[in-house]
C-alpha cells in the first residue's frame, strides 16, 4: 500500500514540478523570475518568502480528524472523511514535495481529495492548486470577492504579490456557508482586507468523544488609508460581528511559525490537550482588539492592511 501511496505522491508532485516548468515564459522574459509582474528584484527583497518558508516539517494532528500537513511557515489543512479530503491550502511550488509526502506519512492518498479552500488568493498559499484540482478532479471553492483574483491569475489585494495559474472554481460560497463533506461541517466567514475575499475557516470535528471547533485564520486586517484598497467599514464590521458568534478551542494560522515554536514535540507526541487550545477570553480578545484597532485607524486615517 505504501509503495502505491508513494507512486501516486510523486506522479502528482512530478506533475505539478512539470506543469511549473512548462508555464514560465522562455522567449519573451529575460528575467528567469519574471512572473505577474514581479522580478528578480522584487523577489529578493521578500527574502523570507516564498522558500524559506516552504521547509519540509512533520505533519500532526490537529484535533479528530483535522491535520496539519503543510511547511514549517506555510500552512496546509487536511480535512479526513469518509467521502473523501478536504484540503484548505496548497502552498507554494516548492511545497508540493512537502505537503504530498505528509498525506502519505498519514495514511492518506492525494488521488482522494476532493474539495479544496482556500484562506486567500495569494500565490503563496495556493500556487499549486489549479495543478491539483486538475490532477485530481477536486471542486475548488471559494467566496464570491475572491473570483476576480482566482480566475485572473493576479493578485488583487494590497500586497501585490506574484499572480498564478488562474483557477477554476466550481463552487461559489457566501459568508456563513456551511461546506459539508462526509459527515464533517465547516463554517466559512468572509474576513476581508488582506485579500478581498479572505476567509476564516471553522472546522468541526470529534476529539475523544467530545466536539471540539478548530479555527484556520483569524480576525481581518483591513485596510485603511488607501483609495484603491480600503476595506469597507461595514464589511469589516459584518465579519467582527460573525466572528463573535464563534467559539473555536484550536487555532492555527497561515503562517504558523511563530505560534508553532516550543510546541512541535507535543503536537507530534499527540498526548494531552493540544499547546493549541485557545486560554478562555483569548478569541473574544482578538477580536475586540482587531476591532479597536481599525476603529482608532478610521478616526486618525491612519494607513493599515497588507501583512503576511
Amino acid at each position: 500500500m505504501r509503495k502505491s501511496l508513494l507512486a501516486t505522491t510523486l506522479a502528482i508532485a512530478t506533475s505539478i514540478a512539470i506543469s511549473s516548468w512548462a508555464q514560465t515564459p522562455t522567449s519573451k522574459a529575460t528575467d528567469p523570475l519574471a512572473i505577474g509582474g514581479k522580478d528578480t528584484a522584487w523577489f529578493m527583497d521578500r527574502i523570507n518568502r516564498p522558500d524559506l518558508d516552504s521547509e519540509p516539517q512533520a505533519p500532526f494532528k490537529l484535533a479528530g480528524n483535522v491535520y496539519y500537513i503543510g511547511a514549517n511557515n506555510i500552512a496546509s489543512i487536511l480535512i479526513a472523511t469518509p467521502k473523501g479530503l478536504i484540503l484548505i491550502d496548497t502552498g507554494t511550488q516548492k511545497m508540493a514535495s512537502v505537503v504530498f509526502p505528509n498525506m502519505v506519512k498519514l495514511g492518506f492518498k492525494p488521488a482522494d481529495i476532493k474539495l479544496m479552500l482556500l484562506s486567500h488568493a495569494h500565490y503563496d498559499h495556493m500556487e499549486t492548486m489549479e495543478t491539483i484540482r486538475r490532477l485530481t478532479g477536486a471542486t475548488v471553492a471559494a467566496l464570491e470577492p475572491e473570483l476576480q483574483a482566482l480566475t485572473s491569475g493576479h493578485d488583487l489585494g494590497p500586497n501585490e504579490t506574484w499572480g498564478q495559474e488562474p483557477l477554476e472554481v466550481g463552487r461559489i460560497l457566501q459568508s456563513g456557508d456551511d461546506i459539508a463533506l462526509g459527515g464533517t461541517h465547516i463554517t466559512v466567514v468572509w474576513t476581508p482586507g488582506h485579500t478581498p475575499g479572505a476567509a476564516t475557516y471553522f472546522i468541526n470535528t470529534m476529539e475523544n468523544g467530545k466536539p471540539v471547533q478548530v479555527v484556520f485564520g483569524g480576525p481581518p486586517n483591513p485596510n485603511t488609508g488607501s483609495a484603491e484598497y480600503d476595506t469597507r467599514p461595514a464589511d469589516a464590521f459584518a465579519a467582527y460581528a460573525a466572528l463573535r458568534q464563534m467559539h473555536p478551542e484550536i487555532m492555527i494560522t497561515g503562517h504558523p511559525a511563530n505560534l508553532l515554536k516550543g510546541k512541535l514535540e507535543a503536537l507530534w507526541a499527540g498526548k494531552g490537550p493540544s499547546p493549541l487550545t485557545l486560554a478562555p477570553g483569548q478569541w473574544e480578545k482578538m477580536i475586540n482588539n482587531s476591532e479597536a484597532n481599525f476603529r482608532h485607524k478610521l478616526t486618525t486615517g491612519e494607513a493599515s492592511g497588507g501583512g503576511d
